[in-house]
């Protein structure tokens, strides 16, 4: 497992707007996403700003298939508006890039977007919570072009709360008063302060749902929760794990559905174990970042 491919973000606050600033945002190259992607021939004469969809980002070309169900719903939610693609992730751009896969950062397709006649950008963050790869996508600027930048999943309890009942809506293991859930997200060794959020959700999820809790790949809440669902484990014969991560890439097929021993999903030792599928196959989820989106949308008007 990459290391480089583990640091993503976690921190940050409200939508944030840059006058004059431009996220660099070219129609995404992978193979999974640019299905649907336009060329600019001609300057935005609609007067509607372009739309850029920025994740952390992924190396595994299954898991990529995600951005493909994200990039329809967008599509069918913002028809009039061009929307493009970026990853936040420089390790991620490289890895990509070695496989002949050219991908670009937010910035990068920003000033595409400008020299396209592009004069307004909304950029969307799809990073889980408001950390470190959030908070530098916010200081992004591109000379020329105003950019409002829409928070990640968990901008707010609100958020947190809509993110819970999402879950609860496709998992009827999480109301179940026997099997453990863990919910599965990334956090932060170096930046504790962007771990914040997901602390705050697992106190959230563990007051609704008594079997439940969050784990972490990194910083906190850690992996401290794991023990106890061992000890659930012992009696229900189950463990389901859900990927609270955008995309169910090398953390979630190696860290927690391993086969290595220090897999969560080993840890455990359930007889059964089952695992659904990642955030962005939700609907409901999705509603949360396109709301975000309409806020930054606004803001351009």
């Amino acid at each position: 497992m990459q290391k480089g491919e583990r640091n993503q973000a976690v921190q940050g606050s409200g939508c944030r707007r840059r006058m004059k600033s431009m996220m660099n945002a070219g129609a995404i190259a992978l193979a999974t996403v640019s299905a649907g992607c336009r060329t600019i021939s001609e300057p935005d004469d609609r007067g509607r700003p372009a739309i850029v969809l920025a994740a952390f980002g992924t190396s595994v070309a299954k898991a990529r298939q995600v951005f493909d169900y994200i990039d329809e719903k967008a599509r069918k939610r913002y028809p009039e508006h061009e929307i493009r693609w970026a990853f936040t992730s420089d390790f991620i751009i490289r890895k990509l890039g070695k496989q002949g896969i050219v991908m670009q950062r937010p910035e990068e397709v920003v000033a595409e977007l400008r020299d396209a006649g592009f004069r307004r950008v909304a950029v969307q963050s799809l990073h889980i919570a408001p950390g470190q790869e959030f908070q530098e996508l916010t200081r992004t600027r591109v000379h020329g072009v105003e950019v409002a930048v829409g928070q990640p999943l968990l901008a707010s309890e609100r958020d947190m709360r809509q993110a819970i009942a999402a879950i609860a809506a496709k998992d009827p293991e999480l109301a179940c008063a026997e099997t453990p859930v863990v919910l599965a997200a990334h956090g932060n060794s170096h930046h504790p302060e962007f771990n914040r959020e997901l602390v705050q959700l697992n106190s959230l999820v563990r007051a609704t749902f008594p079997t439940a809790l969050v784990a972490t790949v990194e910083g906190q809440p850690g992996t401290s929760g794991l023990a106890e669902a061992t000890r659930l484990a012992r009696s229900s014969r189950r463990v389901h794990f859900v990927p609270f991560m955008l995309v169910a890439g090398d953390h979630v097929m190696n860290d927690v559905m391993g086969e290595e021993p220090e897999a969560w999903k080993q840890i455990v030792g359930a007889a059964s174990t089952t695992c659904s599928k990642s955030l962005g196959y939700r609907d409901e989820i999705l509603e949360v970042f396109f709301a975000h989106l309409d806020t930054c949308l606004k803001e351009l008007e």
